[in-house]
């Protein structure tokens, strides 16, 4: 059986090129990576690393110059880079390698078009980048010897496994189910729910739901999910799912129209 094409994007100003074994381990139990970009700037042997290793993994380095310190050039290009492949309309996932949070808008503009979004990177990842994913993966120790945003990084001593899963996160099962709660408990006049009831009908629906959103989780992939609206603060917050996706009120039966009583013919 053939495995879906993934388009496998690398943010080579965030990441060591000594990861590479592991990425490509892991691209290739999603999918077959038929695209495999890094991106970053090259000039004065920046990247080095990863310029060496390109060939021998048939990576296209995807040059572009820096526009400076805490500029995000590189993480511009990588997200044209994955628009492009998404509008080629060849490939069933998309495999991002990065711990820049930055990255969080690209992750949910890809799965709102269908496709699923795998994240890579460091165990110091934000929740909002990892939320943002399908699923995330850490590397499973600290970055290795090798250059990460152009510093030198020690190498720490080697622990378990190259490659660990994140924690569950917010999944497409998980979402809906919170969008069938949110749906049933509002109303077309009041969609709003408050957010502290929507917890205690999360715990309701599922106990196992209940604990993988929970501390604080449900929170933060509501802010970062396009599908919902908050406001308020605080102990004031209040949900509602977007107005694309409120449910539609139902139709009223027609009131059924009086005929006219028979004339009755004169006796």
């Amino acid at each position: 059986m053939n495995k879906p094409a993934l388009a496998l994007l690398i943010d080579g100003e965030n990441v060591s090129a000594s990861h590479m074994p592991a990425i490509m381990d892991h691209a290739k139990r999603l999918g077959e990576p038929l695209a495999r970009c890094v991106v970053g700037d090259f000039c004065a042997n920046r990247l080095s690393d990863w310029a060496d290793i390109a060939p021998g993994y048939a990576l296209e380095t995807y040059f572009q110059r820096s526009g400076g310190k805490n500029k995000n050039s590189a993480d511009i290009a990588l997200t044209i880079r994955a628009m492009d492949l998404l509008a080629e309309g060849r490939f069933g996932s998309f495999l991002v390698v990065s711990s820049d949070r930055d990255f969080a808008p690209l992750a949910l503009r890809l799965r709102r078009s269908g496709f699923p979004v795998y994240g890579m990177g460091a165990p110091t990842a934000g929740s909002g980048w990892r939320s943002a994913c399908t699923e995330f993966y850490e590397f499973g120790m600290e970055e290795p010897k090798g250059i990460a945003n152009g510093t030198a990084i020690a190498t720490p001593p080697r622990s378990g496994k190259i490659l660990t899963p994140a924690k569950p996160g917010w999944s497409f099962e998980d979402r809906d189910a919170v969008e069938r709660i949110i749906g049933r408990a509002g109303s077309p006049d009041s969609p709003w729910i408050r957010l502290s009831q929507l917890g205690q009908l999360v715990r309701a629906h599922s106990e196992s739901l209940g604990r993988r959103l929970g501390k604080g989780r449900l929170l933060k992939n509501l802010r970062v999910d396009p599908s919902f609206c908050l406001q308020g603060k605080g102990q004031s917050i209040e949900v509602r799912l977007k107005a694309t996706k409120l449910p539609k009120q139902a139709a009223l039966p027609a009131r059924p129209r009086s005929l006219p009583s028979e004339a009755h013919p004169p006796a």
